[in-house]
């Protein structure tokens, strides 16, 4: 055999065993991952089930996680299961949030530096489903929701925006809760639930109908939207600021609870209301004791956004003249340093915490405003 003969021989056997060696990588040793579907444009509703798919070659098992593109937020949709398989039907819950910014991404289970992952190459869509009337929508949140043509509504919200003390009086206050219902397109008239040291909430605003949360959680068919109950009347709305928190959790979610609804400037709403010498509601007591004490229940009608008297220091003595006077729980006559508005609160020991609408807090903490339409 001749030199050339040879050499083309032994490229030809290089070029065979190369090829050999690529065929058995790719079919018995590569791993590779890539997902079908959802891979972006797509269109899915809450409360169907749908397949997710993905082609994977030699990878056991997969986990499968829901991306909110903007935010980067993750939640599991599954974990564990084949990868072989290539398909999962996902049941998307009920009250998953609608939004055009999703993704999901397959990976390699348990996830490693070294595994696969593959996601959806676009953003697709979910949207909420469709009721034909609230009680289904009730069944499903397993709490009561009422149409917005039910009569005698009376809505609500709780604001957006924070402030301090300082709401420039009643006026302030209710001009702030109009602003915010204009922006979120609610008509009529708002005013803040809150009251001042001459007048009660009870007695400048009208609080006769059913209590509802004025954002609908869901819109019918025929246009009409679905709506919180808060209370059949007055006073099974009010209740819910005194409830214990076990009870209140039953009813709201807990971030909700605790973000929004533990956190509203209320004022002196009835007559039971306190007037005057508030103990205030601190995480730490203060040094000094007048700093534990305010003459103030409503920020001097809602006017001041700082927390302490003029002239007050923590190493102020407690008997300093021109500190106002007001009476203690006890009866204690004491000098009072700090300023103060009533708001709601969760307080109380631990697995006996209660909700109030009593708390002292100061005017310099900001609090939202509930809203309601007069």
């Amino acid at each position: 055999m001749t030199r050339k003969a040879l050499t083309l021989l032994l490229i030809l056997i290089v070029v065979v065993l190369a090829v050999a060696g690529w065929v058995y990588y790719s079919f018995f040793i590569e791993k590779s991952l890539r997902v079908i579907s959802p891979n972006g444009k797509e269109v899915w509703q809450t409360n169907l089930t749908y397949k997710i798919r993905w082609k994977a070659k030699k990878i056991d098992k997969v986990g499968i996680m829901l991306i909110k593109e903007s935010t980067k937020e993750t939640k599991w949709i599954a974990k564990d299961i084949s990868g072989l398989d290539g398909v999962y039907n996902w049941n998307i819950f009920v009250w998953e949030e609608p939004r055009d910014d999703y993704r999901i991404v397959v990976f390699e289970y348990p996830w490693g530096q070294e595994k696969l992952s593959d996601y959806s190459d676009d953003i697709f869509t979910i949207v909420g489903p469709k009721f034909a009337s609230c009680d289904t929508l009730s069944v499903q949140k397993e709490w009561p929701f009422l149409p917005s043509d039910y009569p005698d509504l009376r809505k609500l919200f709780l604001t957006e925006k924070s402030w301090n003390g300082n709401l420039e009086g009643l006026e302030g206050a209710d001009k702030k809760c109009q602003e915010e219902a204009e922006i979120k397109g609610l008509t009529g008239n708002w005013k803040a639930f809150l009251g001042a040291d001459q007048t009660l909430a009870v007695d400048r605003l009208n609080l006769s109908g059913i209590f509802v949360y004025a954002v609908p959680e869901a819109t019918l068919p025929e246009g009409k939207t679905c709506h919180q109950l808060w209370g059949r009347n007055f006073e099974e709305f009010f209740q819910k600021f005194s409830d214990t928190l076990a009870i209140n959790q039953e009813k709201f979610e807990d971030k909700f609870l605790r973000d929004e609804v533990a956190s509203i400037w209320m004022g002196r709403i009835t007559k039971d209301s306190k007037r005057d010498c508030t103990t205030m509601f601190l995480k730490f007591a203060a040094f000094s004791v007048s700093k534990n004490y305010s003459f103030t229940t409503t920020c001097q009608d809602w006017t001041t956004g700082e927390d302490a008297v003029a002239g007050f220091s923590e190493y102020s003595e407690g008997e300093i003249e021109l500190f106002p006077k007001c009476y203690t729980p006890e009866g204690v006559r004491i000098n009072a340093a700090s300023l103060a508005g009533l708001a709601t609160g969760i307080a109380g020991e631990e697995k006996s915490e209660y909700f109030s609408p009593f708390l002292g807090r100061p005017c310099n903490q900001i609090h939202k405003l509930l809203c309601i339409q007069q």
